[in-house]
């Protein structure tokens, strides 16, 4: 029994994350929010907030719309939705998945334009493809759904447990869960990404040199470049639902869910060796 403790306690420091550092904190919002989840920059810089406000309830939710200093522009920018949670923008098209929904608004305005009904038991995140594309996690299943412009749905092969997150890379699909899978889409395949400590993950963001931004449920950012160079920025409230990056502002935003503010963090930049 001692040396099965042993091992426990062996692989257990083998897994554990780094401390993380303190964040560089821009601003911090509150005041109305009601369990934020994500955070999706607009095209003009200003900052789309999803509020569940109870998932148990229809019509509570709302959408909330911040300056790019974290002002509040709009309180109920859209509201009446039910639980709102991922959200996408493509074109002029906003989409936001509301209860195994994704509800398609024109920007700006927000005029609902579609309502496309989802096979799935709790849709969470939604990546969307030039062409229209949509994948959508279903984090009850463990599963990713893609449904084309024609309305046909389907399944992306492989199973990802606790389906969270999602993101585009080219031709390839960040999946968050569990752990954190790269999906090819132009053969299938699935790699699964990241040290073992790295688990949870709900927000996937991608800065231009191909650095890997991560939030875990409840947890710090992480900027990942291999298991070799991983950095972790956290602090006081720093506790992420889906969080979102303004590469032109130069901020990872970070919803607290049911602390009810969002965190701006400034971005460190990282030096190349050449360059010192």
């Amino acid at each position: 029994m001692i040396a099965s403790l042993a091992v426990i306690a062996v692989a257990a420091v083998a897994v554990a994350a780094p401390e993380p550092r303190q964040a560089d904190i821009a601003w911090v919002a509150e005041g109305e929010f009601c369990e934020p989840e994500t955070v999706l920059p607009l095209p003009d810089d200003t900052l789309l907030v999803s509020n569940v406000c109870d998932f148990r309830e229809t019509g509570n939710g709302f959408l909330t719309l911040l300056s790019a200093d974290g002002r509040v522009l709009d309180w109920r920018v859209v509201e009446g939705l039910d639980a709102p949670l991922g959200m996408a923008m493509r074109d002029d098209r906003l989409h936001v998945v509301d209860n195994n929904q994704v509800k398609i608004f024109r920007w700006p305005g927000y005029e609902l334009l579609e309502t496309i009904a989802l096979d799935t038991t709790v849709a969470n995140d939604v990546a969307v493809a030039a062409d229209g594309t949509m994948y959508v996690t279903d984090t009850a299943r463990h599963q990713v759904v893609k449904r084309t412009m024609e309305g046909t749905q389907s399944l992306l092969s492989g199973q990802f447990n606790g389906a969270n997150g999602i993101e585009f890379d080219g031709d390839a699909l960040y999946v968050g869960g569990e752990r954190l899978w790269r999906v090819d889409l132009d053969d299938g395949s699935v790699t699964t990404i990241g040290p073992e400590w790295l688990t949870d993950i709900d927000g996937i963001e991608i800065e231009d040199d191909g650095t890997l931004q991560i939030t875990p449920v409840a947890g710090p950012l992480v900027r990942y470049r291999s298991d070799e160079d991983a950095e972790i920025l956290g602090g006081e409230g720093v506790s992420s639902a889906n969080h979102g990056y303004s590469a032109s502002l130069g901020l990872a935003l970070i919803p607290t869910g049911f602390d009810n503010t969002v965190i701006a963090i400034r971005l460190p930049v990282k030096v190349s060796p050449c360059a010192r």
